[in-house]
């Protein structure tokens, strides 16, 4: 551990073995605390902070387009005055960031974001100051938001709020300090500025007082300050009480009284000698300074009565664990399990003997640093909690605990998973092997794996991925910091900063066949889909699904029938509005057919993603177009405020016309369908496209054909209504002059061709409706 060796093996001029050991410094920041925040958010931009500059950085995922959050005011007056934000916290509704800017001898200070329509766009809407030794450690939010969720039977529905109901609108905002305090922001109705109230952790709420108790110091013990390194804050689903944990380090008090160090007098002559300071109180407990042996429990109640305070607190009895290097700390609560038939309607947050008992599980990792000389051993814990709703006890009851030690791997991180209903868990090798071709960049370092709570185990349902990790020089970089993508399909990793800071991508595991331990198709096709359809019912980003399905790596069918499954998911559960998920899965399609593209190599496989991602373009482009049409229309005319914007879609719609009439022409005039004559050998061939080239979609698929057939019947209209007024200005005649030179000078005859397209879209309605949604996805046949 005090050195990164390379072993080197050789023999004559035989290639050199090089093997990478972990180091110390791969695993200082996360024994020191010193982990640089990652959130992701639900629009797909990843939010970091900068390496030594008090500035948030993000970017948009998977575009390279990046961009810097306005700083407060008394951040820019100093910059020099803050260290980089240690805490980033997202809200759930996705227009809130709060971050924390530790302070260099000044007071700490907290910021709050609001987004202002575009991703890009962030406004400072309040920042406030923290004093030292009362630092952020970890937050939470609370808001009605409701994540939508997909059974593997396909049903969707949507989880219950996380965290307790409360009257106000906007999110709210929880916060742990140093000084062992929680605070809770708001924004209420009608008040501009934010409200923050604050409740010891330490000490149970006075309930004669409508204000909270707040301790005047921090708490500790003679000599020293208790400040808390390490927090968690746990919500559960239907809800109102809050579980705190927090790590605590019992450091030198800062505010200690030196009077008895007499300083020398240099005035005084060199025989004289100040007399010998009284021994010092620190003296006595030097050996207890250093991180506590215990986890602080605390519960929280959220209330709104005019005669409790709005936040009352019951301190729990604290854990005690041997080891005294706590890395990681975190809560997961399992989302309650979907009812066959509705429940019986109840107040929020109501206690009555029938309700349900809740449980919630606390995950601690732990490192054991006190023998130098071999690799440190590592071991997980996992506490569970259950509510009980007896009177005059504690609502939270700890129910067990479970240890898993390691001696061979050391986890680096812990992220709780709700679609996998466990945590995801990241191990580092002690050493591996490096990459023998200078060209690769990149060498596995560890392992994903899903553990099952309580027991910690590995589940069976889900696969082990690698962990790769950047080279360069026979330095290997490892994760530090990691996030997990909006619908939990990949996870963002940054490094430590020592070897050149930089973020990373990672695949998660995926479900496999319990028996045979290897991925299935239609295993894949399943959880990608049920992730993929709760993406585009929550209104989120699925760009990490598109990601991962436009990965070279996978088959080109699972990604297609993965589309397909999603379509007939959505499609048995569309309740009437199946032609509104039909057009956000061409969406979907277009993404990944386009990023599949890009990412291959020429060949066939390069050119057909090409023509699917142009053809599902095009569909939804017919869509938007038809959709404009019916925005300008005013029974037969159309608002001619927006006359050059329908001209260039008309021009549009009668271009894609003629590549379609273009391809019939081809494939009917192909040489394999009719003898060629001497003098057709001297003409130049241009290649027909194949029959399930999917071009002619439009032109055999309901959906497709229906919008070919409507936007036409458009432009045919437009044309008439503006073929019948008479131009008053120049703009209008120009306008004019080009509507007809469009419809009037091309190959398409408008007047025959809408009777033609509506008897071949009756035939197309009676073909198989099963092929359909398949051919749709696939975009052929």
């Amino acid at each position: 551990m005090n050195d990164r060796n390379l072993s080197r093996a050789a023999k004559g001029k035989a290639k050199e073995s090089v093997h990478w050991h972990l180091g110390w410094w791969d695993l200082c920041h996360s024994l020191e605390g010193t982990r640089r925040p990652i959130q992701w958010s639900k629009s797909s931009v990843i939010f970091t902070t900068h390496e030594y500059q008090p500035l948030v950085l993000a970017r948009h995922f998977p575009t390279c387009r990046q961009f810097v959050l306005p700083s407060p005011d008394a951040v820019l007056k100093s910059i020099v005055s803050y260290d980089p934000p240690t805490v980033l916290s997202l809200s759930p509704t996705d227009d809130w960031l709060f971050a924390y800017f530790p302070g260099k001898g000044v007071d700490g200070l907290g910021c709050l974001w609001r987004r202002d329509g575009q991703l890009d766009n962030w406004v400072v809407r309040e920042f406030w100051g923290f004093p030292m030794g009362g630092g952020v450690v970890t937050t939470a939010w609370t808001s009605g938001q409701r994540e939508w969720t997909v059974s593997e039977t396909g049903t969707s529905s949507r989880l219950p709020p996380l965290g307790p109901l409360t009257p106000i609108a906007s999110p709210m905002l929880f916060l742990v300090t140093q000084n062992h305090q929680i605070h809770f922001c708001y924004l209420p109705p009608f008040v501009s500025s934010l409200k923050v109230t604050k409740a010891t952790l330490l000490q149970p709420t006075p309930t004669d007082s409508i204000q909270p108790h707040i301790d005047s110091g921090p708490p500790g013990k003679i000599g020293g300050d208790r400040i808390c390194t390490q927090a968690a804050i746990g919500l559960c689903y239907q809800d109102s009480t809050i579980l705190v944990a927090m790590r605590s380090r019992l450091m030198p008090s800062q505010e200690s009284n030196h009077a008895t160090e007499s300083p020398m007098d240099l005035g005084l002559s060199l025989d004289m000698t100040s007399p010998a300071p009284s021994e010092s109180p620190f003296v006595a407990e030097w050996e207890l300074w250093g991180e506590e042996l215990t986890i602080t429990l605390c519960e929280v109640h959220l209330q709104f009565r005019h005669t409790t305070p709005p936040v009352t607190t019951h301190p729990l009895p604290p854990i005690f664990h041997p080891s005294s290097q706590l890395i990681d700390l975190a809560f997961f609560c399992p989302p309650p399990a979907q009812r066959s038939a509705p429940a019986s309607p109840s107040k929020p947050g109501s206690k009555g003997p029938g309700a349900a008992a809740h449980t919630l599980y606390l995950t601690a990792t732990f490192l054991d640093t006190s023998d130098y000389t071999s690799v440190p051993s590592s071991e997980i814990m996992c506490y569970t909690f259950t509510s009980r709703e007896s009177l005059g006890d504690s609502h939270w009851v700890l129910q067990g605990e479970t240890k898993r030690p390691s001696s061979t791997k050391l986890p680096c991180f812990l992220v709780p998973s709700v679609r996998r209903g466990g945590l995801l868990a990241g191990f580092l090798d002690i050493r591996g092997l490096l990459p023998r071709r200078k060209q690769k960049t990149e060498t596995t370092t560890g392992a994903v794996e899903v553990l099952k709570l309580p027991d910690l185990t590995a589940s069976e349902d889900w696969d082990s991925v690698p962990i790769l990790s950047h080279v360069d020089h026979g330095n290997v970089d490892v994760p530090v910091s990691v996030a997990l993508s909006p619908n939990e399909a990949l996870l963002s990793c940054v490094t430590s900063p020592l070897l050149g800071a930089h973020t990373s991508v990672q695949a998660l595991p995926r479900r496999v066949s319990g028996g045979l331990a290897s991925i299935t198709a239609g295993h894949l096709h399943g959880d990608l889909a049920r992730q993929l359809v709760a993406a585009l019912r929550a209104r989120r980003s699925p760009s990490d699904i598109v990601h991962a399905l436009a990965m070279p790596t996978l088959p080109q069918d699972a990604a297609a029938g993965t589309l397909c499954a999603a379509l007939a998911t959505m499609g048995a559960d569309s309740h009437g509005l199946m032609e509104m998920w039909t057009a956000e899965l061409l969406g979907v399609a277009t993404e990944m057919y386009n990023s599949r593209a890009q990412r291959l190599g020429r060949g066939p496989e390069k050119d057909l993603c090409a023509a699917r991602w142009r053809t599902a373009h095009d569909i939804n482009s017919l869509r938007a177009c038809c959709r404009a049409f019916d925005a300008c229309q005013e029974g037969d005319a159309y608002d001619l405020d927006a006359v050059w914007q329908l001209v260039g879609m008309s021009g549009w719609v009668i271009e894609l016309m003629e590549k379609l009439f273009k391809e019939c022409v081809l494939v009917g005039d192909n040489a394999a369908a009719a003898p060629s004559t001497p003098s057709d050998r001297d003409l130049p061939e241009t290649p027909a496209l194949p029959l399930d080239s999917p071009v002619f979609l439009h032109l055999v698929h309901p959906y497709a054909l229906s919008r070919l057939h409507t936007a036409l019947e458009h432009v045919k209209r437009f044309r008439d209504h503006v073929g019948k007024l008479a131009a008053k200005g120049d703009n209008s005649h120009i306008a004019k002059d080009v509507l007809m030179d469009i419809t009037d000078c091309s190959g398409v005859d408008l007047q025959t061709l809408g009777p033609l397209l509506s008897e071949i879209l009756q035939d197309c309605k009676k073909l198989d409706g099963t092929a359909l949604p398949s051919a749709l996805c696939y975009l052929v046949r």
